[in-house]
């Protein structure tokens, strides 16, 4: 472990903690905290209960669409809330209710991650202007493990790319200036996506505003940016590592696992921070599926032999033993159990589909029989799958071959609607503006990657040049998978050897920003900025490339950032990665995301549509 890992969970916590305490010592006197339930896990992480009530806060509240108990005497209410317009119009009707009885009261708001001009005109509109102060909240990255970072912005994806809303970018354009801050300025630079040189430019403007790094000697030696809109397949594939699968079937919110009593075989919700400190999660985390059950029974057996030999101990054998392992073995046996209980649930929810369902996405991803993996999936309508799981593939599908024919596209379609309903529709059209869902030999353009060096505008060529239509490039998905080699060699992959990062997908497919940096990593041992074969297969990729790997011997120590969301396997093969090169990698973005919350965020009408 180096020297990075513990002190940058401390020091990024700490520094939001101070952010926070800031904020809520502008408001003098005794606090009600009143927490929007979004932000309720995020500040868990950011700070407890006992920094709260040093900055004033005597009690906190859940805040409830309807009417919550009323301000006690000689104490000022506060609200701590998301920063868009929904929130806002609940705690703009809540503080005219309190007006009625109190007119003289005054109330304070605080907006995460900024404070918007948006909601201010609301207040007006509604008549609070004067009862009103409003101030502004942004966390740094929130460590959720010693190599995992994440803002939680749960909504940025669909702001981000379904409603065209670019204002979060600011936020992780604060975030990266942020660590730069505290570590020095990161000298080596790889970034691909639409967005990037914009979010550059923003790290800029931050650094001249607020400061420059002071650290002379950067900690961190190169960043990694990757928009998330440059890799869907790894979004859609079928994780086969251990947190993948649990992302999968039980969702994971900012670090956390939910279990109920299927898993526990008790009442009640049980929930588990995933992180290192819990030795037996971190043993099995990154693992193929296939191998949990036998290192969770070693280890069942193991905690059994030990137990078993403790009844044959001396009394001062017995009382080390109680004093030293006893707890340490009780938590493990707990932990066993938890994760077999979790492991029995995936194989029950999950098994039957694998045998299937996993070849036909290894056939898609190769571009190998598509009418009988087109046969697959109306086949997986017409039995009433799950829903999520007939999307998945079609997704893949049109991904993997740069859309999919017009008439099979509306077969596809209208088979859909009938089988799980017509209300999905809205569904189907958001996933078709988002471009995971597209038509072959449509109107659309793709926009090529430009590779260009350096941060600022004038070494970015324009992006224009690099537009073709999607006739005249024909498949680019699997001209840059062979380009890139995202497919392993080997037609034979043995999973449970973890032997290549596509072991995450069973062997189908490498994460596409693995790949990238293992590529910038050899070009950097190589003493040589410049990647040809890595180039030619980014302009076949959505976006802009930047390359500025001007420091060779900077600090191996890479922080790669997701924008709009990093997989749980993308992780795990960049897990893969540091183990085989020497590095250590952060991972950071502004959440994880997998298919099931890509289409759960698309079951909304689009304000742009």
């Amino acid at each position: 472990m180096s020297s990075l890992e513990p002190d940058l969970q401390v020091a990024l916590t700490l520094l939001s903690r101070e952010n926070l305490v800031t904020v809520l010592g502008k408001i003098p006197g005794r606090k009600q905290l009143v927490l929007d339930p979004q932000l309720m896990r995020p500040m868990d992480r950011v700070a407890g209960m006992s920094v709260l009530k040093s900055a004033g806060v005597e009690t906190v509240v859940k805040q409830e669409r309807g009417g919550i108990p009323p301000v006690p005497d000689n104490m000022i209410r506060v609200y701590l809330i998301s920063a868009n317009l929904i929130q806002a119009k609940f705690v703009a009707d809540q503080i005219s209710s309190c007006l009625i009885s109190h007119p003289n009261q005054h109330f304070h708001v605080v907006l995460v991650p900024r404070n918007l001009a948006s909601v201010q005109i609301l207040f007006e509109e509604e008549g609070l202007a004067g009862h009103v102060t409003f101030h502004d909240y942004t966390w740094e990255f929130i460590p959720l493990n010693f190599d995992l970072l994440s803002l939680e912005m749960n909504n940025f994806f669909r702001n981000q790319y379904l409603d065209q809303d670019h204002s979060g970018l600011v936020s992780v354009a604060r975030a990266i200036w942020g660590v730069e801050k505290l570590y020095g300025q990161i000298p080596n630079l790889c970034a691909h996506g639409r967005h990037v040189k914009k979010i550059l430019s923003l790290v800029n403007v931050f650094s001249l505003h607020y400061g420059q790094p002071k650290m002379k000697q950067p900690t961190i030696g190169s960043l990694f940016l990757f928009e998330r809109d440059t890799d869907w397949v790894s979004c859609l594939l079928s994780p086969l590592t251990y947190e993948g699968l649990l992302d999968e079937v039980f969702g994971i919110n900012c670090g956390t696992v939910e279990f109920g009593q299927e898993v526990t075989g008790k009442e009640g919700i049980t929930k588990l921070q995933l992180s290192s400190m819990d030795k037996m999660f971190e043993k099995i985390r990154n693992k193929h599926f296939s191998s949990i059950f036998s290192v969770l029974g070693l280890t069942a057996k193991q905690l059994s032999a030990a137990q078993a030999a403790a009844q044959g101990m001396s009394v001062d054998q017995m009382k080390n033993f109680v004093q030293n392992d006893l707890r340490n073995m009780k938590n493990q046996s707990k932990a066993v159990a938890l994760h077999i209980g979790a492991s029995e649930r995936i194989q029950k929810l999950k098994g039957r589909y694998f045998e299937t369902q996993l070849p036909v996405e290894h056939s898609i991803v190769a571009n190998f029989n598509y009418k009988e993996n087109l046969m697959y999936i109306k086949e997986r309508m017409a039995q009433l799958a799950p829903q999520n799981i007939a999307l998945r593939l079609i997704c893949l599908l049109s991904q993997c071959s740069d859309g999919i024919s017009p008439s099979d596209f509306s077969t596809l379609k209208q088979q859909f609607v009938q089988a799980y309903g017509f209300h999905h529709l809205t569904t189907w059209t958001n996933l078709t503006r988002l471009g995971i869902l597209k038509v072959k030999g449509s109107a659309e353009t793709v926009v090529g990657g430009n590779v260009t060096s350096g941060r600022g505008a004038s070494a970015v060529v324009s992006q224009m040049a690099g537009m073709v239509t999607s006739q005249t490039r024909g498949n680019n998905f699997q001209t840059m998978v062979k380009k890139l080699k995202l497919v392993p060699d080997t037609e034979v992959l043995n999973p449970t050897e973890q032997n290549n990062p596509g072991y995450v997908f069973n062997g189908a497919y490498t994460p596409l920003a693995c790949k990238v940096v293992q590529e910038v990593i050899k070009a950097k041992s190589q003493n040589s900025p410049e990647i040809g074969q890595l180039k030619e297969g980014l302009k076949m990729v959505t976006g802009e490339t930047i390359l500025d790997l001007k420091s060779p011997d900077a600090p191996k120590v890479g922080l790669v950032l997701f924008i709009g969301g990093y997989t749980m396997a993308e992780v795990a093969a960049l897990r893969w990665l540091q183990t085989i090169t020497g590095w250590q990698f952060v991972v950071a973005g502004t959440s994880n995301i997998s298919a099931n919350s890509i289409f759960n965020q698309c079951e909304k009408l689009s304000i742009t549509s």
